[in-house]
């Protein structure tokens, strides 16, 4: 242990360490597990209007996707990646110790670093045999702590997802 390591929470000093899905291994190069299309459309960057720190909120985006969606400007958060949204949801309305997710394997690894990390339950129900979310096992008793899930990630066609379970009964 370094002289620092024994500093951090009880929590991070037992996490085990994240592997990419490219550091566990397999073959081939498509990795669906990493959070990567199957293939790749083509576009062109015009860099010019880059800005090395985006602007919080962006208005252009926030519109153009709301309307795309067909939701309201105030229901949309944009961050910085899946990690940082993923972050961001739990530390809001996940208390450490008292509340839990829900993720269904085969999902993307961050949901449960994320978690662990900040001292929060998980739970799991494996998906279908169709690699749908199976609803049913959700929904059942066996699940420790179904009045305690604050948050429900899913991977639903190579897009994340997550479902924000505040004030539901």
């Amino acid at each position: 242990m370094s002289n620092t390591q024994h500093l951090a929470r009880k929590t991070v000093q037992a996490l085990t360490p994240y592997l990419s899905a490219r550091r566990i291994g397999g073959k081939g190069h498509i990795w669906l597990n990493a959070n990567e299309a199957p293939d790749c459309s083509e576009y062109q960057l015009d860099s010019s209007k880059l800005n090395r720190y985006p602007e919080f909120q962006p208005p252009a985006l926030i519109n153009a996707y709301a309307s795309y969606a067909g939701v309201n400007n105030e229901q949309l958060l944009t961050t910085r990646g899946a990690d940082e949204s993923i972050e961001i949801l739990i530390r809001t309305f996940c208390e450490p110790g008292i509340d839990s997710i829900l993720i269904c394997p085969p999902t993307y690894g961050m949901y449960a670093i994320s978690a662990e990390t900040c001292g929060v339950a998980i739970e799991e129900v494996a998906l279908d045999a169709q690699f749908d979310v199976d609803y049913f096992a959700v929904n059942r008793p066996s699940i420790k702590a179904i009045a305690k899930l604050k948050s429900f990630f899913y991977v639903l066609r190579i897009t994340q997802r997550a479902i924000c379970l505040i004030g539901r009964n």
